[in-house]
């Protein structure tokens, strides 16, 4: 949708480097909103990896179009049904105010979208996508903006669960260039339509997911964004307690440790990162739409994604540009 700007993105791949994320799988895009004709820069800005939950925001989209021309209301309200009741556990929200939903609940349509978009809601992301239809998403989303390759699923569902015809699909992929694009046009109010780029900004803005802030540094204001975490961690059955009523303890530890030793030879890790983000940046002389998404495979737990570190080295180099 946007042109390269191909100096400019000579420029990041060079800082990338001097700081020492040569060896990352990382894919980023950076769109400066302070030019008059934008462009789009970045790094491994086509390279598709897993989103997280970062995909949500084309769920959203599509949900506020089909407000928008009447399919549904915002007061309208739906049933929470299973299998889409995959959020169980309130340890995963860390900071959240706001119960789980729970089966039978009637829940409004913008409650859904705020807890999809403010708080990473997977169940409330789940029933948006089967009250709009994968397909309706591709469709008036992803396709009509020449977004290829991207797509949604519902999370954490058993594949056995899954509508038939999604059952052995591929894992949801996106890139750095596409969210970046979907962001300028939010920014823009050209996503769809002045009122869905306006109502997605509304709810981003009110993002809350305590220590997993990954864009925020204190010398700029984060106008608004959307992250996606995951990670799969072999050691962890080992941090848990093995007692089961079918077995004895042994037999459960034999197994996971066979799991671990085969990962470790075969893949040469044993822990799995996906730490990703995108959104848009005000700073005292810049102004960008920032896409990142980047996975550490690893022996330790412990190393982290330098995420502050990769905000501050396009912060600055994004000032020192517009000054």
């Amino acid at each position: 949708m946007l042109s390269e700007d191909t100096t400019r993105s000579q420029e990041i791949k060079t800082l990338l480097f001097e700081n020492g994320f040569s060896n990352t799988e990382l894919g980023l895009a950076i769109i400066d909103l302070k030019e008059k004709e934008s462009k789009i820069f970045g790094y491994n800005m086509d390279h598709f990896m897993y989103p997280a939950s970062v995909y949500k925001i084309f769920v959203g989209a599509e949900v506020l179009r089909r407000v928008e021309i009447g399919d549904f209301s915002l007061d309208q309200t739906i049933a929470v049904t299973s299998p889409n009741d995959v959020d169980r556990d309130p340890k995963l929200f860390p900071g959240r105010s706001r119960k789980l939903l729970t089966v039978g609940e009637e829940i409004t349509i913008e409650y859904l979208l705020d807890l999809m978009l403010s708080e990473s809601d997977n169940t409330a992301s789940n029933m948006l996508i089967d009250l709009v239809g994968r397909e309706s998403i591709n469709e008036n989303i992803i396709d009509r903006y020449d977004w290829k390759g991207s797509g949604v699923t519902r999370k954490f569902l058993d594949r056995s669960k899954e509508d038939t015809k999604y059952r052995w699909s591929e894992t949801t992929m996106t890139c750095a260039r596409h969210v970046a694009e979907f962001f300028y046009l939010v920014e823009s109010e050209k996503l769809i339509s002045p009122f869905v780029s306006k109502k997605l900004k509304e709810y981003m803005m009110r993002w809350n997911r305590q220590g997993n802030r990954p864009l925020s540094l204190s010398e700029y204001t984060l106008g608004y964004h959307k992250g996606g975490y995951l990670e799969n961690n072999y050691y962890a059955p080992f941090y848990r307690s093995y007692y089961k009523k079918a077995g004895f303890a042994i037999d459960y530890a034999a197994k996971d440790f066979f799991k671990l030793a085969k990962t470790i030879l075969t893949k040469g890790w044993a822990f799995i990162r996906w730490v990703n983000d995108a959104g848009v940046v005000e700073g005292d002389h810049s102004h960008y739409v920032i896409a990142f998404f980047s996975v550490s495979k690893q022996l330790s737990p412990r190393k982290r994604f330098p995420t502050e570190k990769l905000a501050k080295v396009v912060y600055d180099y994004m000032e020192e540009k517009n000054k």
